[in-house]
């Protein structure tokens, strides 16, 4: 008799138990909802330098950890707000951790792009995190982390694109006055084992610019078509003859600049004017 009457109090438990699970992610749901909206707020604030969204969007201790290594207070925030213009950003697979009934974190990814005074910034597939706590009722950040992904110790093929187009607005400003930023690096015209080179065209081409390491002879003023890899492969003529104004690619042996060893290595080059700028990626096709 006993178990008879038990089996609707477990049955009435169960359903209880099911209801009130379903009303916990029902509210979960619609939490998320006003999070993100309001992680999209601060975004769009920041868009537009409005200082007076934060003041009442953070808690006042609220701390902030960025993919580029800074940390900042409310009052950090508030003042960069002057340095910093954010020009875009898209926000991507947001979830959310519930802590407790006053706090919950939003996670996600993000991309931005910006101003830092005159630098630009940009920052791809961050890991971002928030976390809020309610307060007379109100949502407020407090906390706010970013994990920017390891970049990789070899350079890509769209990375040295890139690098071949800012060198050639460069030199389309400057003229010669570039190529010793090009030979040194400054000015983001190095980067990890990416590095460029100029060419001039006609009879008498020649090297006029390389930021490579000197591991064989300074190229610098040797006629463009004396430029060979290992084994003697031309380098230098097939440049000069298969460059354009779309650009190509060629590949050859070259030395690694961080390793000082022969590695095959994918060049992308392009005719601009007077002048064949070029870029490689040692160590995968492109």
């Amino acid at each position: 008799m006993r178990s008879v009457m038990l089996l609707p109090c477990l049955l009435l438990v169960t359903v209880l138990q099911l209801s009130v699970a379903a009303q916990n992610s029902a509210n979960d749901a619609k939490l998320l909802t006003e999070l993100t909206k309001l992680e999209r707020d601060s975004w769009e604030a920041t868009m537009k330098d409005d200082k007076e969204f934060f003041r009442t969007y953070c808690a006042p201790e609220a701390k902030f950890f960025f993919a580029d290594g800074s940390a900042a207070s409310r009052d950090d925030l508030l003042r960069n707000l002057d340095d910093f213009h954010l020009t875009k950003y898209s926000m991507s697979e947001v979830s959310m951790l519930r802590v407790n009934e006053d706090s919950a974190m939003i996670i996600y990814r993000v991309s931005y792009e910006g101003v830092h005074k005159t630098k630009k910034e940009q920052f791809t597939d961050v890991e971002s995190s928030s976390l809020y706590v309610r307060r007379d009722g109100k949502w407020l950040e407090i906390f706010y982390q970013e994990t920017a992904k390891p970049r990789p110790d070899h350079g890509t093929a769209e990375e040295a694109q890139t690098l071949v187009a800012k060198a050639i607005a460069l030199i389309n400003k400057e003229g010669a006055a570039a190529f010793p930023k090009i030979n040194t690096g400054e000015n983001g015209m190095k980067d990890r084992d990416l590095y460029l080179f100029v060419q001039n065209t006609g009879p008498q081409a020649k090297v006029v610019a390389y930021g490579g390491s000197k591991v064989k002879k300074d190229p610098i003023g040797m006629p463009a078509i004396e430029v060979v890899g290992f084994a003697g492969k031309p380098i230098g003529k097939p440049i000069q003859e298969q460059a354009t104004e779309k650009g190509a690619w060629i590949d050859y042996l070259w030395p690694n600049p961080i390793t000082g060893k022969p590695e095959q290595k994918f060049t992308w080059f392009v005719r601009s004017g007077d002048y064949i700028v070029g870029c490689g990626i040692y160590g995968s096709a492109h």
